[in-house]
């Protein structure tokens, strides 16, 4: 009998520390337990030192990733932020929380208008990141060129998007945004072209209203001015700004009232 029972208890200790979690797992759920709390100093120092002690952790990827996570988006230590991804590249490669750090700090260094850094890690991401988000990717070089006035290289950018990956659901803003391109340049005609492509092509898009008011303000500075206030009155009731179009028609008609006098100098 008493052997019968110290067998059952040694049983019952086995499975209960098969149950219990490891060590790494419980270090990391007591910073995680910090975050959510937000004790974001602590959560960090907590998934610092879960890493220092288990760096070989399936969970340490993600540990190294939430201390970057902490300090750029929390704390907003910006130094200790590209210290955090930097030890997460370092560290862990190939991990999933690489790409994810990557998208993140691209983002990071265009909010701080370094461009050509977050340009340097989207074509980073084209390289190595998911294959079915490299149309994003793509687009967002793009976006970082126009942000530097490259309009050029960013029609480029969009031009080649739409050769390699012609189905993109990104097409209605790809083609709004080379009409922008040529728009920003001066390039009035180009850009009453590349609006009108967006229009037919993407009627029920919202980015339709976009181009016929982009395609408004193109003919107003282009001299079409009756043409331009007839499109800028069918979006009076339309375009969800309607400040914006009441401004531009008090403007085109102003102009339209001078223009005769113009005429007769």
């Amino acid at each position: 009998m008493l052997a019968a029972v110290l067998a059952a208890g040694i049983l019952f200790t086995v499975l209960a520390a098969g149950c219990s979690p490891r060590g790494d797992e419980k270090a990391f759920h007591q910073a995680e337990d910090a975050l959510g709390r937000g004790e974001y100093l602590e959560a960090a120092a907590l998934y610092r030192s879960f890493i220092t002690n288990y760096p070989d952790s399936p969970l340490a990827p993600e540990g190294q990733y939430k201390i970057s996570y902490i300090y750029s988006r929390h704390v907003r230590d910006l130094r200790k932020a590209m210290d955090a991804y930097s030890m997460l590249f370092y560290l862990y490669p190939e991990s999933p929380q690489a790409v994810t750090a990557r998208e993140d700090r691209a983002e990071l260094f265009s909010s701080r208008k370094e461009y050509r850094k977050a340009i340097a890690d989207y074509a980073w991401l084209l390289e190595n990141g998911p294959p079915e988000k490299n149309d994003l990717y793509r687009y967002n070089i793009a976006m970082e060129y126009i942000k530097m006035n490259d309009f050029r290289q960013a029609r480029i950018e969009l031009e080649e998007l739409l050769k390699n990956i012609p189905s993109t659901p990104l097409a209605p803003q790809v083609y709004y945004q080379i009409a922008t391109t040529h728009y920003l340049e001066g390039n009035l005609e180009e850009a009453v072209k590349g609006y009108d492509s967006v229009i037919s092509k993407f009627p029920d898009n919202p980015i339709c209203i976009e181009a016929r008011l982009g395609k408004a303000t193109a003919l107003e500075e282009a001299g079409s001015l009756t043409e331009a206030l007839a499109l800028l009155e069918e979006l009076k009731d339309e375009y969800s700004n309607t400040d914006v179009v009441k401004i531009r028609i008090k403007s085109t008609r102003e102009r339209l009232k001078k223009e005769p006098r113009l005429r007769k100098r």
